[in-house]
């Protein structure tokens, strides 16, 4: 383990020639070829050294065959989830996969049935709709509250879409996004008793659990004896360690019979295992340096979100959202219009390109996403040029 290491999260790391779909797609999303990206939610910031040795290490061997699920991968999931989580997880509960969205799209294959309904909270990460009408199944919307200025679930109208008999499957996003909102251990505990009731298997995705800001705490499925039965747990080092493209994932089921079925589906599907270097990056990340990296990155995040929420809250009609975890802010701006205006306001008097909310269902709708995991010089003029060309109400006037 390293000791004593200081990083660095203020250097601009350019992404040209790397094939990074952030960047390779802004035209085609956006329609201009230089406006800056704070859409998609990985980061513009390094993996750490430590994580870049070993997978070069692993690289100086000249051959790339087939590998094993070798027992250092599964010690340093255990680990991490006791160390950093609080939770105790037996070997035999984890299973590996590709990505979060692989496992959800097998869980809703094979705990659900053809014409059965999923429920999820929305407005909610886009691939929760798209996993399931993909696969033949109807999506239960049950829209969250705005109290507070933050989100909050509608208990009394997700009784009723649990009690459902075709209401086989619920989708959590634990913490929320884009909504930032760490679930508090009662609501934790709600949910996973009114699946039980209702014979609903719930689906934990906690890709973004690391990623916490004191004094919130994050609460998973598995701290709950009353989900261990019916839960399936999702998490990954893609968000903690900007390690997406590496397709390093896995789930946690402590139930064997739940475990067996979900398995099953990955092996239909020949998904149940990740690739050479998602092993070696799950391996090494999960660890004391790990751990020290973290602690860093989201003291660095924290002050982003900050002072990107501070500036943001001088516009009268946006609403912001501060965000308990994640590297995303949620903002309203339906006060100023039609989303497709504003977006094109976006991009053409600010200059940047932001996730729209109809990505997140319906209930997003006049929302945008800002990923706030930029080094802050790239970070806060762009937050400067929003605020004055929205300032005062006005649109795409402001400003000029």
């Amino acid at each position: 383990m390293e000791k004593n290491v200081i990083y660095d999260f203020d250097t601009v790391v350019s992404r040209a020639g790397t094939h990074a779909e952030k960047y390779e797609a802004r035209e085609r999303y956006f329609g201009n070829a230089d406006v800056e990206l704070f859409w998609v939610a990985d980061m513009d910031l390094p993996t750490p050294a430590f994580l870049v040795d070993a997978l070069r290490e692993r690289l100086d061997h000249p051959l790339f065959g087939y590998t094993e699920q070798y027992e250092p991968i599964f010690d340093s999931i255990r680990w991490w989830m006791a160390n950093e989580h609080g939770t105790e997880v037996e070997r035999e509960w984890i299973s590996l996969a590709p990505s979060v969205v692989t496992s959800i799209s097998i869980a809703v294959q094979v705990l659900t049935q053809p014409g059965d309904s999923v429920a999820m909270l929305s407005p909610v990460y886009g691939p929760f709709f798209s996993c399931t009408t993909a696969n033949g199944r109807t999506v239960a919307d049950c829209p969250l509250r705005v109290e507070n200025g933050r989100f909050e679930i509608d208990f009394q109208a997700l009784e009723t879409v649990l009690a459902r008999p075709e209401t086989t499957l619920l989708l959590l996003c634990n913490p929320h996004n884009p909504g930032g909102r760490v679930w508090t251990l009662p609501e934790i505990e709600r949910l996973a008793h009114l699946c039980a009731e209702n014979r609903v298997t719930l689906f934990s995705d906690e890709i973004h659990s690391d990623i916490i800001y004191p004094p919130a705490q994050h609460h998973s499925v598995l701290q709950v004896d009353a989900a261990h039965a019916n839960s399936v747990v999702a998490h990954s080092i893609g968000k903690t360690f900007n390690t997406s493209g590496l397709q390093a994932s896995f789930t946690v089921i402590s139930d064997p019979g739940l475990r067996n079925r979900f398995r099953a589906g990955l092996n239909r599907a020949h998904v149940g295992d990740i690739n050479l270097l998602g092993k070696v990056a799950l391996a090494t990340a999960l660890s004391p340096a790990g751990a020290d990296y973290k602690q860093q990155l989201v003291a660095y995040l924290m002050e982003n979100i900050r002072q990107v929420v501070e500036k943001l809250q001088t516009l009268d009609k946006v609403h912001v959202m501060v965000p308990d975890a994640t590297f995303l802010v949620w903002c309203d701006f339906s006060q100023l219009g039609r989303w497709q205006e504003i977006n094109r306001r976006l991009i053409r008097d600010a200059n940047v390109a932001l996730s729209g909310g109809s990505f997140f269902g319906p209930a997003g709708e006049g929302g945008f996403r800002i990923n706030c995991a930029h080094p802050r010089s790239q970070l806060l003029p762009a937050i400067d040029r929003i605020v004055k060309r929205f300032a005062g109400g006005h649109g795409y006037n402001a400003g000029k």
